[in-house]
């Protein structure tokens, strides 16, 4: 078992009641710009969830983003995690017989108001787990200028 994740990318997010999320205007692989470059978004969302084996606890995640053009990460935010011991009980409490392989969930959002692109490119996010070495790649959209 190893980790992953995933993200959905779009234009916004709304709490709903009885905690509910609903996405607002979902990409689907592929945002195309009838804008030239630089593209300035008002608003540009992504959500994201990482799953982890509950033999892997977490002590720390971190979100990144990135986008075509800049090298370093335009977006950075610690995600809050659940204690070691909670995850720890997690992994006690579940019965003997259980089959599926208990994961422990971290899910957030981010919202970059503005966002501003400079050329076509992947925006990816990332999640660093643990400060480990390496990213686990939750995603990405491909943004292309739109077809004439």
């Amino acid at each position: 078992m190893r980790r992953y994740g995933y993200s959905i990318f779009c234009d916004d997010i709304r709490s709903e009641p009885g905690g509910k999320l609903s996405f607002i205007g979902c990409y689907n692989a592929v945002m195309f710009s009838a804008h030239k470059f630089p593209l300035v978004l008002s608003k540009f969302c992504i959500h994201f969830h990482v799953f982890s084996p509950a033999t892997q606890p977490y002590t720390s995640v971190v979100a990144r983003c990135y986008v075509p053009g800049e090298e370093n990460p335009i977006a950075e935010e610690p995600i809050e995690v659940p204690g070691l011991a909670e995850q720890q009980d997690l992994l006690r409490s579940l019965p003997e017989d259980t089959e599926a392989p208990p994961y422990i969930v971290v899910a957030s959002s981010l919202v970059l108001s503005p966002l501003e692109i400079s050329e076509p490119g992947l925006i990816h996010v990332r999640a660093l787990i643990n400060d480990g070495p390496d990213e686990l790649h939750l995603g990405s959209l491909q943004v292309v200028p739109a077809p004439s």
